[in-house]
């Protein structure tokens, strides 16, 4: 039987919600009006019961430029807090929170207090961040001839420790909240709780091809792990979607937009590569992109033969152009060089267009949704939902809907990571006049967001977007998809939701068209499984859910990630042991972790670990 782990817990002290800087006590609420359904009352209800009193949160802030010690100055890097050996420190840190110098581009200017302490026969390192929580406590034995190097790494989103050491034949182990590593002479443990098994140019020419890929960060990474996927004809071993017929038949457009800088990913990928082209625990023909490829593969998009061209909008222009790579401009997002290749016909706008994120992991059968796309009334655009809980809401875009009579769910809100969910706004939370009234006015707009079908969940946006090539020409013909203002989800998306819904979204022959969504289902109209790969935590959580689906069902359709690659399953399952919730990036990982094993006696290693090049 797995048991659930517990480190050390973390100590986590009281935090409060600022209220323009002092301390603002909660009376109680009378004359509260309620609006809309009895489901939001209640909502509203709870959450005023709920609410007992607000105290102020305690942050240190530097405004202005901001002068750093040279001490501060070598561990605070372009990308990342970074100690280079954690053991190898003679004085402590105290680094507190600050707001950057303007224009330098950091990840991370957290807080971060270590300090170095005589423990019996032993020196305790711990680190904490600015809230007082515990990330790391090291024990080392002093005196030991010899040691691993311990690294701390602090990016945006998460702390990590490296453990390198010539045993390791290359290899690093990296732990994460919720791991630990005990050998002869040390003890390593960062505090959390994990399950090992979780529960249950420019020129102005026609493209002919079908896939299109938008690149800006370490644009030689991304074809390579295109060229990878396409080389090796995983194509043809795709399963077939459900409507793959209808895809063929309209010969969409499939456009990925790989051009982030992965920086929520950077523990993992570290500078040598951007997310969609980050490993995972397969062979290197396989790589994160390779999940977007296989839905357009699944769909009948990629085919495994002459007919798969790719072409590649670079906007660092890092590569040569030329042989299927066009220049275009730099924009702060995908959608601009998407809006651009519609508008020099880079990419064919006289057809419809599937928009699929490249950092994803799903089963999901895309060619039901684009036969949605074909088959309901008028339709523009489809987003498919993807059903989250409440909590989980507010890291997504969620869709407002609305039932048309025939049943059909229309899009009338496009909700962009919203701050109250379940739980409506207090007043006292606000100072400025009407400001509340604003908040109110969110939160009921959130509320149209509950999936019809289990209102104890919203309808999250999962970046998947299916475009008419009617709407495409109304759009550009309005001037709406222009490269200089276009974010997909923040600015294109959205108009076309409005637009629709106040009526001025016509075709050419003067009908309204409308905006739909359908629920993401794999293939059989099964729920699919979804996730963003956006941190290294979620990485590793994605890879150990796996391994145990393919320890409970094998690769048969009982597995709820069915439709992925079988390799790619059984690879995961092969390089994960959950009974220790290690993950290896490959076979050679395991080898070296062994042999750090021997040579430092290790009784324990276990946890959020991942053992893999560094």
């Amino acid at each position: 039987m797995i048991q659930k782990v517990t480190l050390s817990p973390v100590n986590v002290k009281n935090q409060a919600q600022k209220t323009n800087g002092t301390s603002m006590p909660i009376k109680a609420q009378s004359n509260v009006n309620f609006e809309g359904s009895k489901t939001q009352a209640a909502k509203l209800a709870s959450a005023y019961q709920a609410l007992n009193g607000i105290q102020t949160a305690k942050t240190v802030n530097f405004a202005g430029n901001v002068e750093l010690s040279d001490l501060e100055k070598s561990i605070i890097t372009p990308k990342e807090i970074r100690i280079q050996n954690l053991l190898s420190l003679t004085e402590d840190i105290d680094l507190p929170l600050k707001k950057m110098p303007q224009g330098s581009e950091k990840l991370n200017a957290a807080g971060l207090n270590v300090t170095k302490e005589i423990e019996g026969d032993r020196d305790k390192f711990t680190i904490t961040n600015d809230k007082g929580n515990t990330i790391f406590v090291g024990r080392v034995e002093r005196g030991r001839a010899e040691m691993p190097v311990v690294t701390y790494k602090q990016g945006k989103f998460m702390p990590e420790i490296t453990v390198k050491d010539e045993s390791l034949n290359g290899k690093a182990i990296k732990m994460f909240a919720g791991s630990e590593l005990v050998g002869d002479g040390f003890e390593f443990k960062m505090p959390g709780s994990y399950e090992p098994t979780p529960g249950q140019g420019h020129k102005d020419i026609s493209f002919t091809g079908r896939t299109v890929i938008t690149t800006l960060n370490k644009e030689p990474r991304t074809i390579n792990a295109v060229d990878s996927y396409m080389a090796s004809g995983l194509q043809r071993e795709a399963i077939r979607g459900d409507y793959a017929d209808v895809v063929e038949a309209n010969d969409p457009t499939v456009i990925i937009p790989a051009g982030g800088f992965g920086e929520r990913f950077f523990n993992i990928t570290r500078e040598h590569e951007n997310k969609p082209s980050g490993k995972l625990p397969t062979d290197d023909r396989y790589r994160i992109i390779g999940t977007t490829l296989n839905l357009a593969a699944s769909a009948g998009v990629l085919r495994g033969d002459e007919s798969d061209d790719v072409i590649y909008l670079s906007q660092n222009h890092e590569i040569p152009e030329g042989d299927g790579v066009y220049y275009v401009s730099r924009y702060k997002t995908d959608g601009g060089a998407i809006s651009e290749g519609l508008k020099r016909d880079l990419v064919r706008n006289d057809r419809d267009s599937i928009i699929l994120n490249a950092d994803i992991f799903t089963n999901a059968d895309v060619s039901r949704v684009y036969n949605a796309l074909k088959t309901l009334p008028d339709a523009a655009l489809v987003i498919p939902y993807y059903p989250v809980s409440p909590e989980r809401a507010k890291s997504f875009g969620l869709l407002g809907i609305k039932q048309d009579d025939e049943g059909n769910l229309q899009i009338r809100e496009f909700l962009e990571k919203p701050k109250y969910t379940s739980d409506a706004p207090m007043p006292n939370d606000f100072t400025q006049r009407g400001d509340y009234d604003k908040a109110m006015d969110e939160f009921r707009k959130v509320q149209t967001a509950l999936d019809p079908s289990d209102e104890s969940r919203f309808l999250a946006n999962p970046g998947l977007y299916f475009l008419s090539k009617q709407a495409q020409k109304v759009l550009m013909a309005q001037g709406i998809l222009t490269p200089e203002d276009t974010g997909l989800g923040g600015n294109v998306m959205p108009k076309i939701v409005q637009l629709a819904n106040e009526g001025k979204l016509l075709d050419e022959n003067g009908r309204k068209m409308k905006v739909y969504t359908v629920p993401l289902e794999a293939k059989g109209g099964k729920p699919a499984v979804w996730d963003d790969i956006g941190t290294a935590e979620a990485y590793l959580k994605l890879i150990k859910d796996v391994a145990n689906e393919v320890r409970l069902h094998g690769t048969t359709p009982d597995n709820k990630y069915y439709g992925m690659p079988e390799f790619v399953l059984e690879d995961f399952a092969k390089n994960t042991d959950l009974e220790t919730g290690i993950v290896y990036d490959s076979p050679r990982a395991r080898e070296a972790l062994d042999s750090f094993s021997e040579k430092y006696d290790v009784q324990s290693v276990r946890g959020n670990i991942f053992v893999a090049g560094h």
